[in-house]
């Protein structure tokens, strides 16, 4: 996490992709792609770990209040080159393939060169169409009972 202003690092997560993080043991997961949502404390990170990791960030007066916090992870299969949070945070674009996108390295087997798009809240438009029939249901319960009464009376 860096301060802007003072242009200095202000907190970090130690192999937060997992990895021993060690100087020289070529063991760590690199973060390769970063996005944030503006306007929120929400950011997500990707490496070749197979994972999007969701964290919080925390913007403090004070350095302790300062830092990021983990929030959940979605595994993809693949390494994480590209993110994109969508509007208001429905969705994530990550692109992801067998390889970094600027190298040959740490290749990770029988992934596919693709796009995910990880759904990470329902879309509130549906919602509300659900919402709507469940009271509609509920505003009158036993119209398809009353219905087939009907229709045998009419064969009687």
């Amino acid at each position: 996490l860096w301060f802007t202003t003072k242009k200095k690092m202000v907190a970090s997560v130690q192999a937060a992709h997992g990895g021993s993080g060690g100087s020289g043991s070529g063991s760590s997961n690199s973060i390769a792609a970063l996005d944030c949502l503006k306007g929120s404390d929400v950011a997500v990170s990707g490496s070749h770990d197979g994972y999007l990791r969701f964290w919080e960030v925390k913007t403090g007066p004070t350095a302790q209040e300062r830092g990021l916090q983990a929030l959940d992870t979605v595994p993809l299969h693949g390494y994480v080159n590209g993110l994109a949070l969508g509007p208001d945070a429905r969705f994530c674009v990550a692109a992801v393939g067998q390889e970094p996108r600027l190298g040959r390295w740490n290749r990770v087997p029988n992934a596919k060169n693709r796009i995910a798009i990880v759904k990470l809240r329902p879309d509130e438009a549906k919602e509300e169409n659900n919402k709507n029939d469940d009271e509609e249901e509920e505003a009158n319960p036993h119209e398809d009972m009353n219905n087939d009464n009907d229709d045998e009376e009419e064969e009687e």
